[in-house]
């Protein structure tokens, strides 16, 4: 007789929790680094601003990309915004846009673990988060700011910005691929 396996959910593994926990913390470190550029940009121009701030979500797309698991750019996300909560002008607000960006990078890369995303992908993934953090930034734009030609300027700034950042990704990919250290 054979016995009937228990039915076990497959588990995250820990080098990918720790992958990206540690990417989580090389972000807060880029924010850190940023935020005193970020913090004039946003009032002064939207658009520079959202050029910049695309690096914000450098490490939590370079943790999915890297570590192939579903989650890992919201996990990277979290981190970062629990960490810069303390600097962040915005204090632990910063965690909404950096989330709905990470989510937006981890339901667009594919879901099923162990599945390399391809170039175009990455880059469909980034363009959507530029989407997603215009769309987060919209209800806290001045007055000033809400007339078509910002609005589109910084729309647009924010794709390129995040496709930037997509194929800085896809780069380091590469040289972690070359270099043995991802596979």
């Amino acid at each position: 007789m054979h016995e009937a396996r228990p039915n076990t959910a497959k588990r995250t593994p820990t080098s990918a929790l720790l992958i990206a926990v540690a990417f989580g913390a090389v972000q807060a470190l880029l924010f850190a680094m940023v935020v005193p550029l970020t913090t004039v940009l946003a009032v002064s121009s939207p658009p520079a601003y959202a050029l910049v701030a695309a690096v914000h979500t450098a490490m939590p797309l370079l943790a999915r990309v890297v570590t192939r698991t579903p989650g890992m750019a919201t996990l990277a996300a979290f981190v970062t915004g629990v960490l810069i909560s303390a600097i962040a002008p915005i204090g632990l607000l910063a965690l909404v846009p950096m989330l709905c960006a990470a989510v937006t990078l981890d339901l667009v890369l594919p879901l099923r673990r162990g599945t390399a995303p391809r170039s175009a992908r990455i880059l469909l993934a980034a363009a959507a988060a530029g989407v997603a953090l215009f769309l987060v930034a919209l209800p806290v734009f001045s007055p000033d700011h809400l007339v078509p030609g910002v609005l589109l300027a910084t729309l647009a700034a924010r794709i390129v910005g995040e496709l930037a950042v997509g194929a800085a990704v896809i780069g380091i990919r590469r040289l972690l691929m070359r270099s043995g250290v991802a596979r």
